[in-house]
C-alpha cells in the first residue's frame, strides 16, 4: 500500500454504467481487494475490509457475484435517485455508510460530485471530465491511456495509487439459483448432445453498431449445417424487435430451432443461460463480454465502436470492420443507407471464424506454440540504429515477463528488422555481440530466449548482396516460417508482440492473435490508421505477457 494513502477498511468503488464496462473493471476490482487480503494490512484476512460497488441496476449482476465485492449498492436514477431530490438522497445513503475510501471507475463529474457531497475521505480517480477539483487524489491520465484496452485502464488506477495491480481475466460465474433456472428453462428444448448456439442481435449503444439480422439469421444456418442443436436468442428488454425479427427469419430456414428468450428472463438468468452455449455470435454488446467472462468460444462483429480498447479477453474471433470511417463511435450511422461499416463483414466471414473456433485444424505433431517478440521498444529501449552493446537498456518488465513465459513453457522467440546491417551502419559481428549481451542481461533476470532471428536486408542498402526484396524483413513471414521449421513451431496457436504494426502482420496470415505495446512507436502507430487489427493493445510486454498467461 503506498504511503501516501490512509489503509481504508470501508471501501467503496463507484462501477461503470454499462454491462461491458463492468465487466471490464472486474480484474482490477479483483486486484483491489487483493491488496487488502495481505495480513500486513488487514489482519489474518479481508474479513476486516469491506469492499462495496455502487452501479446502475443493470450492471449490477456483473458485480454481485464476485468474491471480491461484500455488497454493491444501486444507483437508481430513474426511481429512488431520480432528480435533484433523489441524488442527494443518494448522498445521504452514501454519508451513512462511513466509506473511508472512494475508487472511481467510472469517468463521470457526478461519480466525483456525490462522494465529495458524502465527505468520503479519501477519493482517488481519473482527472478528466473537469472532475480534478472533487478528487483528493486526482490521478493524471495520460495520452497512452486513451488508446490501452479498459481492463488496463482501470488497472492503472491502482498502479497509480500505488498499489499492486496484476492482470487476471475478467471471470463469472452464474448464481446457483440462476442456474436451477437456466437449466429449467433449457430442460424440455435441448437435448443432451444439441449443439446449443447463442445469438446476441442486440446493442444498447445503439442501432450503428448492429450487424444486420439478416446476416445473424445467415451465419445460423451455416453453423448449423455443420452442428446440429438450438439456436438461444439473447438480449434485453430494449432489443426484443430485433430478436422477434431474428426469430422469424430463422424460423424459415431451421424451422423450431430458435428460442427467442430475449427480454424474457433477468439478467442473473441470462448469464447462466449464456454459460450453457457452446458458441456466441454477437455484436460489440455487454452479452459479448458477458460471453467472455463465462469462456464461452465467441465471434463478434465490430463496427463503429473500436476493439482495440473494449475486445473479450478471451478465445475469440472478431469480425472487423475495413471500411475507412471505422471506428467512428456512433450511435447511429449518419451516411446515406446507414452501418456501412458492416458492408465487408458477412455471414460467411462469421461462419468460418466459428469453425476455426470449434474444430480448429491439428498442430504438426509435437509443434509447441511461441511468443513472437520484437526487439527494439519492446524489449528494450527504442535506439534508432541501436549500433552498439553498450546502447541496451532493458523496458521495465520485460525481463521478469520473458522469464514468466519460460516458465509457462511458452517458447519465446526473437524477430527483429535490422537494416542498419545493409545501410553499413553496423556489422553483423556487432549485432551478434548485441545479441549476446541482450540474453546475458535478460539472463540476471531469469529470462531466456529459444532464438533471435533477424533481417539484415533493405533494398536501398550499400552492401549490394543485402540490398534486396526479401520475405524476411517484416512486415513478411520469412524469420517466423524459419523459427517454426527450426525450433518445431506452431504458427496458429502462437502470438505476436511488438510496437510497430509490421511487427504484427503475421498473425493474421496464420491466424494467430497478436498484442500491440505502447513503448517505443506504440503511441504513433495506434493514433493513425491501422494497416493491421491487433488483437489486443496494452500498456508495455509486462502486461501482454501477463494476458497471454491468463
Amino acid at each position: 500500500m503506498s504511503k501516501s494513502y490512509k489503509n481504508p477498511v470501508n471501501i467503496l468503488v463507484r462501477g461503470t454504467n454499462w454491462v461491458g464496462d463492468a465487466v471490464m473493471t472486474l480484474p482490477a476490482l479483483n486486484a483491489l481487494a487483493d491488496n487488502f487480503s495481505e495480513s500486513k494490512y488487514y489482519g489474518e484476512n479481508r474479513a476486516d475490509c469491506r469492499l462495496t460497488v455502487l452501479t446502475r441496476p443493470w450492471a449490477a449482476p456483473v458485480y454481485e457475484h464476485q468474491s471480491a465485492v461484500n455488497r454493491v449498492l444501486l444507483h437508481d436514477r430513474d426511481g429512488a435517485h431520480k432528480g435533484l431530490g433523489g441524488r442527494l438522497r443518494l448522498v445521504r445513503e452514501l454519508a451513512a455508510e462511513k466509506f473511508d475510501c472512494a475508487v472511481l471507475f467510472q469517468n463521470a463529474f457526478e461519480a466525483a460530485l456525490v462522494t465529495a457531497l458524502a465527505r468520503i475521505p479519501q477519493r482517488v480517480g481519473y482527472a478528466r471530465d473537469g472532475r480534478g477539483f472533487l478528487l483528493t487524489n486526482p490521478l493524471i491520465l495520460h495520452e497512452t491511456d486513451r488508446h490501452i484496452h479498459e481492463s488496463f485502464y482501470y488497472l492503472k488506477i491502482l498502479e497509480r495509487m500505488g498499489l499492486k495491480a496484476p492482470f487476471s481475466r475478467p471471470r463469472m460465474a452464474p448464481a446457483p439459483v440462476a442456474m436451477a433456472e437456466a437449466d429449467s428453462i433449457l430442460k424440455d428444448k435441448v437435448g443432451a448432445g444439441d449443439f446449443l448456439l447463442a445469438l446476441a442481435p442486440g446493442a444498447a449503444f445503439g442501432s450503428a453498431k448492429r450487424w444486420p439480422v439478416e446476416n445473424f439469421a445467415r451465419a445460423a444456418e451455416l453453423i448449423l449445417a455443420k452442428y446440429s442443436g438450438r439456436v438461444m436468442i439473447m438480449g434485453g428488454p430494449g432489443e426484443m424487435d430485433v430478436a422477434t425479427q431474428l426469430a422469424e427469419l430463422l424460423e424459415q430456414t431451421n424451422p423450431g430451432a430458435a428460442l427467442n428468450l430475449a427480454g424474457r428472463v433477468p439478467m442473473g438468468v441470462s448469464v447462466a443461460l449464456m454459460s450453457r452455449a457452446d458458441l456466441l455470435v454477437t455484436n460489440d454488446s455487454g452479452l459479448m463480454h458477458i460471453g467472455g467472462a463465462l469462456d464461452v468460444p465467441l465471434v463478434a462483429a465490430f463496427g463503429p465502436t473500436n476493439p482495440l480498447t473494449t475486445a473479450p479477453l478471451s478465445p475469440s474471433r472478431l469480425l472487423r470492420s475495413a471500411a475507412p470511417c471505422s471506428p467512428c463511435l456512433k450511435r447511429e450511422c449518419p451516411l446515406p443507407g446507414g452501418r456501412i461499416c458492416f458492408d465487408d463483414v458477412t455471414p460467411e466471414m462469421a461462419a468460418e471464424a466459428a469453425f476455426d473456433l470449434i474444430s480448429p485444424p491439428a498442430p504438426p505433431a509435437g509443434a509447441m506454440p511461441a511468443v513472437f517478440l520484437d526487439r527494439d521498444g519492446t524489449i528494450n529501449r527504442e535506439v534508432e540504429y541501436l549500433s552498439s552493446p553498450k546502447q541496451l537498456e532493458l523496458l521495465p518488465g520485460a525481463g521478469a515477463a520473458i522469464a514468466a513465459l519460460n516458465r509457462a513453457g511458452w517458447k519465446v522467440v526473437v524477430t527483429t528488422n535490422q537494416s542498419g546491417v545493409a545501410r553499413g551502419y553496423f556489422s553483423e559481428e556487432t549485432l551478434e555481440d548485441i545479441h549476446k549481451r541482450l540474453k546475458k542481461m535478460l539472463g540476471k533476470e531469469g529470462a531466456a530466449l529459444d532464438g533471435i532471428y533477424y533481417c539484415p536486408h533493405h533494398k536501398d542498402g550499400s552492401s549490394p548482396h543485402l540490398a534486396i526484396d526479401c520475405d524476411c524483413r517484416k512486415p513478411e513471414s520469412g524469420m517466423a516460417e524459419r523459427a517454426a521449421r527450426e525450433l518445431n513451431l506452431d504458427l496458429s496457436r502462437s502470438v505476436w508482440v511488438g510496437d510497430r504494426l509490421n511487427d504484427l502482420k503475421a498473425a493474421e496470415k496464420f491466424k494467430g492473435r497478436s498484442v500491440l505495446v505502447m513503448t517505443g512507436y506504440g503511441l504513433k502507430e495506434v493514433s493513425g490508421r491501422l494497416s493491421t487489427q491487433p488483437t489486443l493493445v496494452a500498456p508495455d510486454l509486462k502486461r501482454a505477457a501477463e494476458w497471454i498467461l491468463s
